[in-house]
């Protein structure tokens, strides 16, 4: 792809210190455009929206959104909305004694693993494990400030204890990691496969609750607090996510767009994708 920054290790590590870092960001506009790192980095979703491209693909990413890259893998923000999200960037060298068993891990493998083909996998934290990846992402941030005695040893610990939360949440996809929310798992599976398949159709959130034997209400309440927003929201995520790719990539108009990713009324599609995106379809389109 044409127009992509390498983003070098040396511009974030500093020289003969351990190659770990983490930064906070508000992100209102387009960032490097697309890009790629020669090292690897986690990225958490602490508050708005971004549509997010990534290989190839694009999704349109919501808070406590939490996924890992491989180096050399592209991506780019495009149209963030007030995005705040947490950057964590570290070579492989910091955790070499521990990156076998970082590996054997459940959704660490598919990072880590570089003789397998990049497999992206976007996880959304529950309420729990959210602000515990705030914590350990904002202790390293202080941590690699501050540089008191054994800041390095202490910014390495925490890394792995992310690392080890985004695993077990991978485990137990949308979920917060308590035994006792672990029998929600099935419902938001099945609940989010039955929108991924619908999305371009009329869905009522009782749609939604009856493939999944739920209320109506019931369900609601339980997607909002795992997903973070409620179903009405993520699904108007998941059609201007799909729009963004069909914006950019295919040959249709804006009424043809907004017809294929489900919305009946061009000139509402218009409104909330400029609403959630900043900018109207037409200039999306224009500049992509």
């Amino acid at each position: 792809m044409a127009g992509v920054n390498l983003l070098k290790g040396g511009n974030f590590f500093d020289a003969n210190c351990i190659p770990i870092c983490v930064m906070i960001a508000e992100h209102n506009e387009h960032v490097n455009h697309y890009h790629t790192h020669s090292f690897f980095e986690f990225v958490y979703i602490h508050r708005g929206f971004s549509a997010h491209y990534y290989n190839g693909i694009t999704t349109l990413l919501t808070p406590g959104d939490v996924f890992g890259m491989r180096p050399g893998d592209i991506h780019g923000y495009t149209r963030p909305n007030r995005t705040i999200l947490y950057n964590c960037l570290f070579d492989i060298s910091a955790l070499e004694n521990e990156i076998d068993d970082l590996k054997a891990l459940p959704g660490l493998r598919q990072i880590f693993n570089t003789e397998q083909p990049s497999a992206w996998q976007r996880i959304n934290l529950g309420p729990i494990a959210r602000k515990e990846a705030v914590g350990y992402l904002e202790k390293m941030r202080l941590e690699r400030l501050s540089r008191e005695k054994g800041w390095e040893l202490k910014l390495k610990s925490l890394l792995i204890e992310f690392l080890i939360l985004f695993s077990r949440a991978s485990q137990y996809r949308y979920m917060d990691g308590k035994l006792g929310e672990y029998k929600y798992t099935e419902y938001i599976f099945r609940a989010l496969g039955f929108i991924e398949e619908n999305y371009p159709h009329s869905i009522l959130v009782e749609d939604i609750a009856a493939s999944v034997g739920l209320s109506a209400d019931y369900f609601s309440r339980m997607f909002k607090q795992f997903i973070g927003v409620t179903p009405q929201e993520y699904i108007m995520n998941v059609r201007l996510a799909k729009a963004t790719e069909l914006l950019r990539e295919a040959d249709m108009t804006i009424t043809q767009v907004a017809e294929k990713v489900g919305f009946e009324d061009p000139g509402y599609f218009s409104r909330q994708f400029k609403k959630i995106l900043g900018i109207t379809p037409s200039q999306y389109q224009k500049e992509n």
